[in-house]
């Protein structure tokens, strides 16, 4: 996670749309900064389905609130998502980690993104 941390908000974003790419999913643009429409990647799964990527590199020790939770649900309805993941370096809050569940969003909190630039293969893009 080191490497990561180091990391400024253009190469996350690099780096995770490479973890997108080396699970198969194609058409894999980033969009990050002005005039995103709060999306950071878009792409399409192997099987097909539409994904929208919202990438957050934060301290270690902040969370994501449910606010942001809440704002990328909205994004997900506006670019029409199959599968939405939400991706940071720091953990989640209770909070935003029911919403994400409750509307499926996939949260891809520290630990996981360690295991899958590792190598692991998240379940949802399967």
């Amino acid at each position: 996670m080191a490497s990561i941390d180091a990391m400024n908000w253009r190469e996350f974003e690099q780096h995770i749309a490479g973890l997108l790419r080396r699970d198969d999913c194609t058409d894999v643009q980033v969009h990050g900064g002005s005039g995103d429409r709060g999306a950071d990647i878009t792409a399409y799964t192997a099987d097909g389905r539409r994904l929208v990527v919202q990438c957050k590199n934060f301290a270690p020790y902040r969370s994501v609130w449910s606010g942001e939770m809440q704002k990328f649900v909205g994004i997900k309805t506006l670019h029409q998502a199959d599968v939405a993941v939400y991706v940071a370096t720091c953990p989640f809050s209770r909070e935003a980690l029911d919403i994400a569940v409750q509307v499926g969003v996939t949260a891809v909190h520290r630990g996981l993104l360690e295991a899958w630039s590792a190598g692991a293969t998240l379940q949802v893009l399967r």
